[in-house]
């Protein structure tokens, strides 16, 4: 039955790589994030003013709201996510107690199109239905293609997208804190340009992309949003 149940697994080999993308994908997100935000703001500020004190001021305003806000809404999006895989766990324990033959059925359709058949195909069925956490988890998965190991706990989902939102968002701001903002905007914008591509090669662990592709496109993104605050604050200084 051991071997029966490794096969079965054998299927579908990418489950395990994107149920431990969750973390990573949101620690990625907040990285990202944080560093475009406090990048635009910070040069926006800094082609408007001359003092560091203004930029630095800006930019941990932009760091401390981002950061609630984007770990809030990483506890929610969770928080969502666990709600409807319940409430649809629950239907299919609901639809196996009131017609637990044709859940069956689907069952053996569903391993038979796996290659399975005969003996085994009816010791898997067996197995997989003699009991009801198992089965509902099984029809999840091949029925539905939702799996409880891919959902995140929601406090750890939100305190991560928001500490590593702060983590990225500090990297733009801290040459300010040293140096005057006619420096400290080359300074920032070489440190950020460098992070936001490493964010954007090894955002290529999840979606197994071009690294170098990927973070060139991060680097523009963050290039384009600085470049137009940056002139907008210039603009506003010229009045």
């Amino acid at each position: 039955m051991a071997i029966a149940l490794r096969r079965a697994r054998q299927h579908h080999p990418e489950q395990e790589t994107v149920a431990s993308g969750g973390p990573l994908r949101n620690l990625m997100l907040g990285l990202n994030d944080g560093l475009v935000a406090s990048f635009a703001v910070t040069s926006g500020v800094a082609g408007a003013f001359s003092t560091s004190r203004v930029v630095v001021m800006a930019g941990v305003a932009e760091m401390l709201g981002g950061a609630i806000s984007m770990g809030m809404a990483g506890f929610i999006s969770a928080r969502s996510e666990a709600e409807f895989y319940q409430s649809e766990i629950e239907r299919e324990r609901d639809e196996i107690a009131r017609w637990p033959e044709r859940e069956r059925d689907e069952v053996r359709a569903i391993y038979r199109q796996k290659g399975f058949a005969g003996a085994l195909l009816d010791q898997i069925v067996a197995h997989i239905t003699a009991d009801v956490e198992r089965w509902s988890n099984v029809m999840m998965r091949e029925e539905l293609g939702l799996h409880r190991e891919r959902i995140e706990t929601p406090s750890h989902s939100g305190l991560l997208v928001g500490s590593s939102y702060l983590g990225g968002a500090l990297i733009p701001v801290l040459p300010y804190v040293f140096l005057p903002p006619a420096i400290g905007i080359a300074v920032s914008a070489l440190a950020t340009v460098g992070a936001l591509f490493a964010v954007g090669a090894a955002k290529t662990v999840i979606t197994a992309g071009r690294w170098w592709k990927s973070g060139l496109e991060s680097m523009a993104t963050g290039i384009v949003a600085a470049a137009v605050t940056y002139g907008a604050g210039r603009v506003f200084a010229s009045r």
